[in-house]
């Protein structure tokens, strides 16, 4: 009241003195805070919010408004629904990325599957093969060919196994992630309930409080919990850009590993067919040679009995012509003597002789060449044996190592799995819808 005195008298002296007022620039507390010091120019804002406050009469506010309490709150709000939708869409990316990976470890375990299957059938064709005992056949195309899709088989089991742990373990690094953000999205909900709450929170209703427990409850700083949603989220891309290059690793790894098996299984086939068209060609050669030779038996027999029949003749016609010359020795005195019969009759049994002898080194000839064709057929039917033997070992070979049949693409995903973890999101898309 003194300085509205005060004010008053010195206006009433300057309209005396007949001077000219002038009135400073009107502008409100705003206005004026910027031409101030940033400490000065808050004291004024507050100060201003405090003026304003009083005139509603209302006390309880002051404090508020000083503090600009709902400011915060509002300011909070919209900084927490930001980072939950950072949070919410970087477990959304955690769980297709889980999804993935899980989709791409049973597609690895199916080519672990496949590859033991066709180990233990190419081990069956090794034995099936080494059972003969041809050493010959151990030094074939077709069993080196054999032995080195086994060796590449086993190494790419090897391999696959280690991817398979790999994939394993970037699936429970996944999942923990994936833990941890269902968690921190969790409590942001939480949070935006709260903050909600308080935001539209009555004073004048009246409200009865509950007593405070006997702990007081933890707090972190503002920093921390915003240093803990940046490693949330960095940590979960950089697990989703690992996963994701392991994978696309992996699906090469398989692409390359499907193309060697393929080659190797086609040249291991060629090697079969052709293994089979030889001894295919081998046995009609053979069967070629054994009619050959048992038609030369065949001849040779009938030589040896023809042989045989002139031999018999010989001597049955030397007992005769034997048999007259002693007749004709039987003449007594000088009717005893060499004559044109007795000389003929002794030089037919000498021809006969003779041809008796030629015919008996034929026979014996005819007989040793019969005795080898004999054997040469013995030794063409146990080698047309042996061939048959070994046609019907690289046959079930062949049927065997046709018998597996590789899937058409292994890139293909093998089953669409259903998203996990639905509940999280109805429990955050309500919150964002809040």
């Amino acid at each position: 009241m003194r300085k509205n005195q005060q004010s008053k008298e010195r206006v009433d002296d300057l309209q005396r003195s007949g001077s000219k007022l002038t009135l400073p620039a009107l502008c409100d507390s705003k206005c004026l805070a910027l031409n101030m010091p940033q400490l000065q120019r808050d004291q004024v804002l507050k100060l201003d919010e405090l003026f304003y406050s009083l005139q509603g009469n209302n006390i309880a506010r002051v404090p508020m408004a000083f503090r600009n309490s709902m400011g915060h709150l509002t300011s909070r709000q919209v900084e927490v629904i930001g980072w939950q939708t950072l949070i919410y869409e970087a477990l959304q990316r955690v769980e297709r990325e889980i999804t993935c990976v899980e989709q791409m470890k049973d597609l690895a375990e199916h080519c672990l599957q496949e590859r033991q299957l066709y180990s233990q059938l190419l081990s069956d064709c090794l034995a099936l093969s080494n059972s003969l005992s041809s050493a010959g056949l151990r030094q074939d195309q077709v069993i080196i060919k054999l032995k080195k899709e086994e060796q590449m088989t086993n190494e790419s089991k090897d391999l696959l196994q280690k991817q398979i742990c790999i994939l394993l373990d970037k699936l429970n690094s996944l999942k923990m992630i994936h833990s941890q953000l269902l968690m921190d999205c969790q409590d942001k909900s939480e949070t935006i309930r709260l903050t909600t709450k308080c935001l539209t929170f009555e004073l004048e209703t009246p409200c009865i409080y509950s007593s405070a427990g006997p702990l007081k409850p933890t707090h972190v700083s503002y920093e921390k919990w915003l240093s803990h949603c940046q490693n949330l989220k960095v940590t979960s891309d950089n697990l989703i850009k690992d996963s994701s290059s392991c994978r696309g690793n992996l699906r090469f790894l398989l692409a390359n590993l499907r193309n060697s098996y393929e080659r190797q299984r086609c040249t291991t086939k060629e090697s079969l067919r052709r293994k089979i068209h030889e001894l295919t060609k081998l046995n009609d050669t053979l069967n070629r040679d054994k009619q050959r030779i048992k038609h030369e038996i065949s001849d040779l027999t009938k030589d040896v009995q023809r042989m045989l029949s002139h031999i018999n003749n010989f001597e049955n016609r030397m007992h005769q012509t034997t048999h007259l010359l002693d007749i004709l020795n039987q003449r007594r005195r000088f009717e005893l003597c060499l004559d044109q019969p007795h000389k003929s009759l002794t030089l037919e049994r000498q021809d006969l002789a003779k041809m008796s002898s030629g015919l008996q080194l034929v026979l014996q000839l005819s007989q040793q060449n019969l005795g080898m064709a004999h054997r040469h057929l013995i030794f063409v039917e146990d080698k047309l044996a042996r061939n048959a033997q070994t046609m019907e070992v690289a046959q079930r070979c062949q049927s065997l190592h046709q018998s597996f049949q590789l899937a058409i693409d292994t890139a293909v995903i093998l089953s669409n799995k259903p998203t996990l973890y639905k509940c999280v999101e109805s429990s955050c898309h309500n919150t964002n819808l809040e």
